[in-house]
């Protein structure tokens, strides 16, 4: 072989494994669809908005439970409402040292319940014993039942509880549930927009309203 073939042979294959070393490999294939797992493409967890102190169960629950007593009133359902929960929420955790039932006196209409460490208070329960302050209560005089004590007062209304339930003009609901400190037990706040117990008013509106409910009561 000349000395020029082989030069020309040399530089050749020199050549060839030059560019060889140069192509860039083929990407392996992912599982992400296309999107890589470096920086500005973590993907991000779906976050369901639902009430903060339980989930969807929960505000199912509370409203289902509402709706029954107002149902039985003729009175119109309640939705929940997201920024009165967040209020029922802050107070409820407020509450959890002492776990007192002590009224927060803010803007909304509010009820408020303790139940003891033994069991897991369901909604059902919490609004069963709020409705039960029915019997403690006369529509016809708007006022406590003759020859009956009721549990408490709110602004001079007895049975506060089932009538702001049951108060008409009322269209919102916010509930929050917080364990007591020291397994006190728990602390259940439910919140109402528009309020409602307000003095010389009746839950359930007007004159006729309050015919209309008594016979779908007592008929």
């Amino acid at each position: 072989m000349s000395t020029k073939t082989f030069t020309f042979v040399a530089t050749f294959f020199v050549l060839y494994f030059t560019v060889l070393a140069g192509v860039a490999p083929r990407p392996k294939p992912t599982n992400d669809n296309g999107k890589g797992k470096g920086k500005g493409n973590t993907m991000k967890p779906i976050v369901v908005p639902i009430n903060r102190r339980g989930t969807s169960k929960f505000v199912t629950d509370f409203l289902s439970a509402h709706n029954a007593v107002r149902l039985r009133h003729g009175q119109s359902p309640l939705t929940w409402n997201y920024t009165v929960a967040n209020f029922a929420e802050q107070w409820a955790e407020k509450r959890s040292n002492d776990c007192k039932l002590i009224h927060s006196h803010g803007s909304y209409g509010e009820n408020l319940f303790w139940g003891d460490g033994s069991r897991n208070w369901r909604p059902a329960t919490v609004v069963k014993s709020w409705a039960s302050e029915q019997a403690f209560f006369d529509p016809i005089s708007n006022s406590r039942a003759k020859k009956k004590m009721c549990c408490h007062y709110t602004r001079g209304r007895a049975g506060p509880d089932y009538t702001q339930i049951v108060w008409k003009d009322t269209r919102s609901v916010g509930c929050a549930s917080v364990k007591c400190s020291n397994s006190k037990g728990s602390f259940i706040v439910c919140n109402y927009d528009p309020p409602g117990n307000y003095v010389n008013e009746h839950p359930f509106g007007s004159l006729d309203d309050v015919k209309k409910t008594m016979k779908k009561l007592y008929r």
